[in-house]
């Protein structure tokens, strides 16, 4: 019985003279040509510097979130968000509102006034009808007035006018309006037998109607003053008799 012999160390190692050829065949040099035609010509097309959002990988992606049709990709949300406002857009509407507000102005003539020019404002003149309009004064003079009315009382303080009608239909009338606020406190007119006498040295009294029989009395600044105004009163009285 023959015994056979172990093998040694030496016998599994390789020889040095010997080289390990490893065949490829045909078929995957031409797949390796054509991935590297292909990785060509996307960076020709990209111009050599950007590569499509589509080929790489966003944050995000390959998660189990992905694959929820809620939420979307990460990829699709970003390419798809497109800004619709600028920073412009409410300065540029101020300044296409001020630019419409200046328009209207112009078209409806308005004035522009400086600022510190002062504009003055002409009042125009306007003509009050007291209704001595159609009469002529023959006699003015300042007095008091007082009426008799349990006792005598004051009515005011004017100018006092003994007024003639122009047409001379009218009789003459005596018209008193008190000073400042221009109140008549006096307006009653002569009549034949109407009762005047001249009492004291400034007052003169009478009786007239002012819808009623009412007592009056006149007071004047001197007695001088007095006499005129009865002088007077009693020639209206007599020439329209």
């Amino acid at each position: 019985m023959k015994r056979q012999r172990s093998l040694s160390p030496s016998d599994l190692s390789t020889p040095p003279n010997k080289k390990i050829l490893i065949e490829r065949s045909p078929k995957s040099i031409a797949q390796k040509q054509e991935s590297l035609n292909e990785v060509n010509n996307r960076l020709k097309r990209s111009g050599g510097f950007t590569t499509s959002l589509q080929n790489k990988r966003v944050f995000g992606s390959g998660t189990k979130y992905t694959s929820n049709s809620s939420m979307g990709s990460f990829a699709n949300i970003i390419s798809s968000q497109k800004p619709n406002f600028s920073i412009f857009d409410e300065q540029t509407s101020q300044n296409n509102e001020e630019e419409n507000e200046n328009d209207e102005d112009k078209e409806s003539g308005a004035e522009e006034v400086p600022f510190g020019t002062v504009t003055q404002t002409l009042l125009q003149e306007q003509k009050v009808l007291t209704g001595e309009e159609d009469e002529v004064t023959k006699h003015l003079v300042r007095a008091k007035l007082y009426c008799m009315d349990g006792q005598w009382k004051e009515r005011g303080v004017g100018t006092l006018r003994l007024n003639y009608p122009k047409n001379n239909k009218k009789s003459p009338r005596l018209v008193m309006r008190s000073d400042n606020v221009l109140r008549v406190i006096l307006n009653v007119a002569l009549f034949k037998g109407m009762h005047i006498e001249r009492s004291q040295d400034k007052f003169v009294k009478l009786f007239a109607f002012e819808g009623k029989l009412v007592h009056l009395a006149i007071k004047l600044s001197n007695s001088n003053a007095a006499d005129e105004l009865h002088e007077a009163i009693m020639d209206a009285i007599t020439s329209h008799a």
